[in-house]
């Protein structure tokens, strides 16, 4: 049987009775107060001298009540009281060896200590000893079939040794020993997940979270669950609910913000990325989400300042760079862009891309001549990188170089066939020019089976339709480009083109409006210039 505490002697009762009572209120210096007093009444009682070592213990006075424990055990050393609290302290001081010896030792003048056997299994655990704390609660749980807890730590030594199944047994033994078992329900819910039966594991996780609301463990394995499958509302409500559990838990603030960016709730996603910012401002990541969630809300000025700190901090971080570039780019800002850019290529020169957005930039400037020479620096790098000699082939086209152009854009569909681009910027030119119509008819409709819904490539296969003689199938295609682009005045010049050929005069002033409308809104003045004069031939 398990040893009694002897109580102390009448004269000390007293003081013992008020150390007891302040020690139930929570008055630990009280508690102290009265044991020192019923201690020195009794200065030979291991009752009282192990009740103010857990007390010393509880206020975080470590050392002494480890000097008391010691002087308990060294004058009583079968004093089962003072050796299980000087083990548990030699455990917390990671004075291991100590630790198990002494509960070996509880355990050879009380066998039936279920607490010390549970301890020293959990010690041969953290040491990696798994075959020795298997064997300790193995004979626990055969000792005592109502364990619970043997039964559980069985199941998280069999999950750590990758014996799922029999780890699952064990879940399930202590599950029918206390049916209200939360914990365990969140370990058959993991268990599941490693089977990859997600539907058990959400049910398994559900019933620990409905056991115990506040089984954040549980909780947060759900919500990811929801995340991975993509289940954005239930994550999003669960990742919620433990931000009101647990206010500053920085991943859950993360996931959320990222939940509410992919779900496009931009406003949302925002906020939970400041509360992690102002937690952890180093993290350029969650700063780079951030960036891009204002950026999508138009809010061009506060993007900038975020990608400029991931900048400041981390500066040769291209995604960041990048980013802030097309930014300046949308904003008709090229000149900054620009300088982004040469920056980039002022410490990576090994990325084909830099060359062709800088160069791009300098093409929305119209600086054909810087945009060319950019290109041509980058293809003596990358000679076959078939983006940058696509948009040499556009420099081309924009400086009425069409034979160059045309050279270009072969060697770029002879090195990848598939560059759906580049078939349909040929295939068009050659439409246009009213040449080749049946190479051209087929490089387009290469090009609309690799993007499919490209308004612009149906418009190209509408043109090439009108050039062959086939207005009614032109203008088929061309009001489906139309119905997918909406605002390109190009194509509602190509309508006004086709109507005029079938004799309609009244529809190709209407798509004419439509065109002026458009260029009215864009830059190029030689465009809307032979509009205008195609408007004045009608009349």
């Amino acid at each position: 049987m398990p040893q009694q505490r002897p109580l102390p002697t009448q004269d000390a009762y007293y003081f013992y009775m008020l150390g007891y009572a302040s020690e139930k209120e929570g008055k630990w210096e009280d508690a102290i107060e009265y044991y020192s007093r019923a201690l020195r009444e009794d200065p030979r009682s291991p009752y009282l001298k192990t009740q103010l070592s857990y007390v010393f213990l509880r206020t975080g006075r470590v050392s002494e009540a480890i000097a008391l424990a010691e002087e308990t055990v060294y004058e009583n050393p079968d004093y089962v009281p003072a050796l299980m609290i000087l083990a548990q302290l030699y455990n917390a001081q990671k004075k291991t060896e100590q630790a198990t010896n002494m509960y070996h030792t509880i355990l050879d003048l009380e066998p039936e200590n279920h607490e010390a056997a549970l301890f020293l299994s959990l010690i041969y655990a953290s040491e990696q000893k798994y075959d020795s704390a298997i064997k300790i609660l193995e004979t626990l749980a055969k000792k005592a079939p109502d364990n619970i807890m043997a039964f559980y730590y069985l199941g998280s030594l069999s999950m750590e040794i990758g014996n799922i199944e029999k780890a699952s047994d064990y879940f399930q033994k202590a599950i029918s020993l206390r049916p209200r078992f939360d914990a365990a329900y969140y370990n058959l819910g993991v268990i599941s997940e490693l089977k990859t039966d997600l539907e058990l594991a959400e049910d398994y996780y559900s019933k620990a979270i409905e056991l115990n609301p506040h089984n954040i463990q549980a909780r947060e394995r759900l919500a990811h669950l929801f995340f991975q499958q993509k289940n954005t509302d239930r994550a999003i409500e669960e990742y919620q609910k433990i931000s009101s559990q647990v206010p500053a838990n920085i991943d859950v603030h993360t996931n959320l913000g990222i939940l509410y960016f992919d779900d496009k709730q931009y406003d949302k996603a925002i906020e939970e990325f400041r509360i992690v910012l102002e937690s952890k401002p180093d993290m350029s990541s969650i700063r780079y989400y951030l960036a891009i969630a204002l950026s999508e809300l138009e809010k061009n000025d506060e993007a900038i300042s975020e990608l400029q700190k991931i900048i400041s901090q981390e500066p040769k971080n291209l995604p960041a760079f990048f980013t802030l570039a097309l930014i300046y780019a949308r904003s008709e800002r090229d000149d900054d862009a620009i300088a982004l850019y040469e920056e980039i290529l002022s410490f990576e020169k090994n990325k084909p891309e830099v060359y062709v957005y800088l160069s791009a930039s300098y093409v929305n400037k119209k600086d054909f001549l810087k945009a060319e020479r950019i290109l041509k620096e980058g293809l003596e790098r990358f000679e076959n990188d078939d983006e940058m000699l696509f948009n040499l082939a556009v420099v081309y086209e924009k400086t009425h170089r069409f034979d160059e152009m045309v050279t270009v854009l072969k060697k770029v569909i002879e090195i990848n066939p598939n560059h759906a681009d580049a078939l349909n910027y040929l295939g068009y030119s050659y439409a246009d020019k009213g040449i080749h119509l049946e190479e051209a008819y087929s490089l387009i409709r290469k090009a609309l089976a690799l993007k499919p819904g490209s308004g612009y490539i149906i418009d190209s296969l509408g043109w090439v339709y009108f050039k062959l003689g086939k207005p009614e199938k032109a203008l088929t295609e061309l009001q489906k480009a139309a119905d997918l682009v909406k605002d390109d005045p190009t194509i509602y010049e190509h309508i006004r083109d086709v109507y005029e050929s079938m004799g309609l005069s009244v529809k190709a002033r209407e798509y004419w409006g439509k065109a002026i409308e458009f260029y009215a809104k864009g830059e190029d003045e030689g465009l809307k210039t032979r509009v205008e004069k195609k408007i004045q031939s009608i009349q």
